[in-house]
């Protein structure tokens, strides 16, 4: 599933069509992308419109066009934005193109987990106002961290970090590399981390936060070499440290991946 940056670039690629009016929308017949909307209402409301704002926040994503209507989308599991010539036609899973003078806007999602929601307001929709706090936003700080850690003491650190009421964008592979710099088991309970420990991991969120955001994010690259990301799914990979293989297992309902030279599981 995109996370944080992947998101972030796929918002700045649609992006590339503010200013410009939907001169049509082509919308997926039976895609359930469209399971909250109905089809008609929504070409209707999107039709000879200008895109005027595009904005993200941890995994959703929100275009304002003029006469005061909001789409939001969310990627899912297989979700893309893209933008294609001016004649293109849609492909087998296009759940939607906006079609306009220069370009067209689309949103392909093969296994349909995406979503699309529209909101004809003035002001921002509340399930967008509503989001809990980025984890790039200045008030994020380290007692978000340790609340979180306390409320929850009895899970994994890993199922914590997944969590987007605490850490908005956080999916499986930053919450590796995350652990992995802060050299802690994805298995380790919340409730035993030491107030160090604690720093420790608030340091490495925002470290591998704000990198992803430059690397990703910005350019749509991968993060520098050297990071678990680019191991953590080889068969036989090797920690990028230690040079040791790595270990990977379900932690917390998600495929987890470690090094257990440094991430050791505490004795409880």
């Amino acid at each position: 599933m995109p996370e944080l940056a992947e998101v972030a670039f796929a918002c700045s690629v649609w992006a590339k069509g503010v200013g410009e009016k939907t001169d049509e929308v082509l919308v997926h017949p039976t895609s359930r992308v469209y399971r909250d909307l109905n089809r008609a209402k929504f070409i209707k409301a999107l039709s000879e419109v200008v895109l005027e704002d595009a904005r993200c926040h941890g995994k959703q994503m929100l275009f304002g066009f003029s006469n005061s209507r909001w789409l939001g989308l969310h990627l899912g599991m297989t979700g893309s934005l893209s933008v294609k010539s001016t004649d293109y036609q849609p492909a087998k899973f296009d759940a939607l193109v906006l079609r306009q003078s220069m370009r067209c806007l689309v949103f392909s999602d093969p296994r349909q987990f995406g979503r699309l929601r529209l909101h004809l307001e003035n002001d921002l929709p509340r399930w967008w106002t509503q989001l809990p706090l980025s984890m790039l936003d200045p008030k994020f700080d380290l007692q978000i961290l340790v609340d979180a850690l306390r409320k929850h003491a009895k899970r994994p650190i890993k199922a914590l970090l997944l969590d987007q009421r605490y850490f908005q964008g956080m999916g499986n592979w930053m919450a590796d590399e995350v652990l992995w710099r802060a050299r802690i088991h994805p298995a380790h309970p919340c409730g035993l981390l030491k107030s160090r420990k604690r720093s420790k991991l608030f340091e490495k969120i925002l470290f591998v936060a704000y990198e992803a955001m430059r690397t990703i994010g910005r350019h749509g690259k991968d993060p520098p070499s050297g990071w678990l990301f680019h191991v953590r799914w080889q068969d036989g990979g090797l920690c990028p440290e230690t040079g040791k293989p790595l270990r990977r297992e379900t932690i917390g309902g998600r495929t987890s991946c470690w090094s257990p030279t440094l991430q050791r599981k505490p004795r409880l």
